[in-house]
């Protein structure tokens, strides 16, 4: 008896995709599993995979549906693909049982648990006690050692000084903050940005309250700018200041970037593509002539300032770019905080010279159990900082806290980069 689990049929279009027919194919071949019609559902979920060929979940299906239609050659390929993304997929099943005795398969369960090991290289920076932060992002002032986090669920900025101690920079909800996402340290103009939107698990949510990019003194706090977003719906999720003193902010929800006009006091857009389907961090080079982006799906782009071009990054199958939330530049290498992958990663990618293509991958920290959606990090010097558990799984259904004791301590970690 057939006894696949289709628990990615249950996701609906928006999730799984931005075409509504991977849904209707992914629906037509769990059909066709309850009609024990293999060959059509092996059909549908190609079709599936041609409009989303980064789903982690077709992929293993179609994994499974190849070995079980007399295509052996094409499942592993497949369910290889699933891995690198997903470690967890079950493997030794019934289903696979055509292509057990096989050498690759074989490969592929000592792949899986490669790919399962635990990598622990980043020490303890600080933790924070008070668990209904939520904390999103950190930045750090180099000359004073200040670490600054964002808080998603109390609408505030805290300060936390060289010896560990924690204080409100913001109060909450203070110039009409909403849940605070991106942060970033500008030590030229001693100012400290961020980025907030409203979003459903913060104190006081309200869908019309505006989406804004702001400017306080480092040292003060006081506000010194504020600049909003156009109409409602926006997510703005992350930003970055370039060498010039520019400031990019993304919004994932509309999939665009926005540049800090500190003339006019808006914010201009300065990227709109279609090709992103949720984007996330993004980050300049040392020299500001390219600002890389993060697409949640798609991996990393790579933008010129100048010009405007768009081009995605290259890389192999088993540098899997999914899921990547923070990111960052440094000396020719991208620092990914990957929360859409199991086990959760941090990783640190080799570009080539023309920083254009991954040549190498290494694993900075892996599936310990600090890592509960790690999501945005930043730099001091070689020092890589980021939130090591965020803990946006720690609502309920409705978006409201669940007990604390379903919470952590907030843990930022820190690595020396070599």
């Amino acid at each position: 008896m057939i006894r696949i689990l289709f628990s990615l049929l249950l996701i609906g279009p928006v999730a799984i995709g931005q075409n509504p027919e991977v849904g209707r194919h992914v629906a037509e071949a769990r059909q066709a599993v309850a009609n024990k019609d293999y060959a059509a559902a092996y059909d549908h979920l190609v079709k599936a995979h041609a409009y989303h060929p980064y789903h982690q979940g077709i992929l293993y299906q179609l994994g499974v549906m190849s070995a079980l239609t007399g295509k052996p050659d094409e499942s592993i390929p497949y369910l290889r693909k699933a891995l690198y993304i997903n470690a967890g997929y079950k493997l030794e099943i019934p289903e696979l049982a055509s292509v057990r005795d096989r050498s690759d398969f074989q490969q592929l369960l000592q792949l899986q648990k490669d790919l399962q090991k635990v990598v622990a290289s980043s020490d303890t920076a600080f933790v924070l006690t008070d668990r209904s932060l939520h904390v999103e992002s950190v930045s750090v002032n180099l000359n004073t050692g200040t670490a600054y986090v964002g808080s998603v669920h109390k609408r505030k900025i805290v300060a936390i000084d060289a010896n560990g101690n924690a204080r409100d920079f913001t109060k909450p909800g203070e110039h009409g903050l909403t849940a605070v996402l991106g942060l970033r340290v500008d030590l030229k103009r001693q100012s400290l940005w961020a980025c907030s939107s409203p979003l459903e698990e913060m104190d006081g949510y309200d869908s019309l309250l505006p989406s804004r990019v702001y400017r306080f003194d480092l040292e003060t706090g006081k506000l010194l700018a504020q600049y909003e977003a156009p109409g409602t719906g926006h997510v703005l999720g992350d930003l970055a200041i370039g060498p010039n003193g520019q400031v990019l902010v993304s919004d994932s929800r509309t999939n665009e970037v926005y540049i800090v006009n500190e003339k006019s006091g808006a914010l201009d857009r300065f990227l709109t593509d279609e090709t992103f389907w949720s984007m996330q961090g993004l980050t300049f080079s040392d020299d500001g002539k390219y600002v890389f982006i993060a697409d949640y799906v798609k991996g990393p782009f790579r933008l010129e300032m100048a010009t405007r071009k768009l081009i995605k990054i290259g890389s192999t199958p088993e540098n899997s770019l999914k899921g990547i939330d923070g990111l960052l530049f440094h000396q020719g290498t991208l620092l990914a905080l990957q929360n859409g992958t199991y086990p959760l990663r941090v990783m640190r990618f080799q570009l080539n010279s023309t920083l254009d293509t991954i040549t190498r991958a290494d694993i900075i920290d892996q599936g310990r159990h600090e890592l509960n959606e790690p999501t945005q990090g930043t730099l001091l010097g070689n020092d890589f900082y980021y939130v090591a558990n965020s803990q946006w799984g720690a609502y309920d259904e409705n978006h409201r806290p669940k007990p604390d004791a379903e919470w952590q301590d907030i843990v930022v970690l820190k690595y020396k980069l070599k």
